[in-house]
């Protein structure tokens, strides 16, 4: 496979977008009703932890920068072991993509498009996503790097136009209003989100000035809890924990409160739209790791071949895998925290069985 490259500058603003999406999106009103006022406090020590982990991947990764981990995998574990796990990240990120997809379809369909159904969504979006990861991972990089100003102008917007509506005397709950199980509930919760940078592992070789990756990384989780942040607190000011956590949509619902002047109204489609564009570059993202994944435990040259299958597949998926917005929610709820815990912890596994091997293989033999 010809190794594309990505910059350290598109690595960061990809990386920040990939946090802000389904968090801000589809995750609010969860993370609130948990966390109530400590929701800013449970970024910031999600972030930390997640930066810590990045250490560890990126460590990984940088042991062999120019090989890919489907392939170098098999000389740290055996290969009747490694191959069932690239198998579980094959089926985990197309899975997602799929939840994703999902998510998408139901929010899309309830606010806008009522008579509409989910296949067309899907089958729209399915296509797009499917042509993107046929162009190649530098494309989508590219996409995120030309989307990010004009995502960070619309919701910055979002907040200067919304400042007025906000119950400002609720600042005072931030530093009064603290909950040990929320902090740790919403904590867990979270975390997940930001170790979705086990990403690195498979698209490290892509990479230019791999040795500034950590930085990069770093500057993205930053960056990301800031913008989430900042939407988090907006959403406290305005409807307070209590009814934030039993909206489905908050971000929706804020953004409607905007109203310039007398002649401009209903802005949500604009911004909802730019948003929109966050989760395609996510889903894209997950969908092309699982393209990767399969063609190269195939040992394919090209990866091309298998994208619009495998996109009928994951379009298929988000179809069949549940019953609708409460049953995602159930999912996302109960299980998905530690469901993702599984499959993040994976690579720390093989850093530290490289590492045991790298130690006994140090070790001078004595006669």
């Amino acid at each position: 496979m010809k190794t594309a490259q990505i910059s350290q500058n598109q690595l960061l603003l990809f990386l920040t977008l990939y946090f802000y999406s389904t968090l801000v999106g589809f995750s609010a009103s969860h993370l609130i009703h948990i966390s109530q006022y400590d929701t800013i406090l449970v970024l910031c020590i999600s972030g930390l932890a997640a930066g810590i982990y990045a250490y560890f991947t990126i460590k990984l990764a940088n042991r062999r920068p120019n090989e890919f981990f489907v392939h170098y995998g098999k000389e740290i574990f055996p290969h009747w072991i490694h191959i069932p796990f690239m198998v579980i990240y094959f089926l985990s990120f197309l899975h997602t993509s799929a939840f994703v997809l999902r998510e998408y379809e139901d929010f899309i369909v309830q606010t806008y498009l009522g008579e509409t159904p989910n296949w067309a969504v899907g089958g729209m979006l399915g296509i797009v996503v499917a042509i993107t990861a046929r162009s190649g991972i530098q494309t989508l990089f590219r996409t995120a790097q030309g989307l990010f100003f004009l995502i960070l102008i619309a919701d910055v917007s979002n907040t200067i136009f919304i400042g007025k509506e906000l119950k400002w005397d609720r600042w005072m709950a931030f530093i009064t209003n603290h909950s040990g199980y929320g902090i740790f509930a919403g904590t867990y919760t979270t975390l997940p989100f930001f170790g979705e940078v086990i990403v690195l592992v498979f698209i490290f070789p892509y990479l230019t000035e791999k040795n500034k990756t950590l930085k990069t990384t770093s500057w993205a989780i930053v960056l990301g809890i800031l913008f989430i942040a900042v939407n988090f607190v907006f959403l406290l000011l305005l409807f307070g924990p209590n009814l934030t956590s039993h909206i489905t949509y908050p971000m929706l619902e804020m953004v409607r409160y905007i109203r310039i002047a007398d002649f401009i109204e209903n802005l949500d489609p604009f911004l909802i739209s730019i948003w929109s564009t966050t989760v395609y570059l996510k889903i894209s993202l997950l969908f092309y790791l699982s393209v990767h994944i399969l063609a190269q435990l195939f040992r394919l040259k090209d990866h091309r071949p298998l994208t619009f299958s495998l996109a009928a597949v994951m379009v298929a998926l988000s179809l069949q895998m549940s019953g609708g917005t409460a049953a995602l929610t159930s999912f996302y709820t109960e299980a998905w925290a530690t469901y993702s815990y599984f499959i993040e912890g994976i690579p720390l596994l093989y850093l530290l069985m490289d590492t045991i091997k790298r130690f006994i293989k140090s070790k001078p033999v004595i006669k």
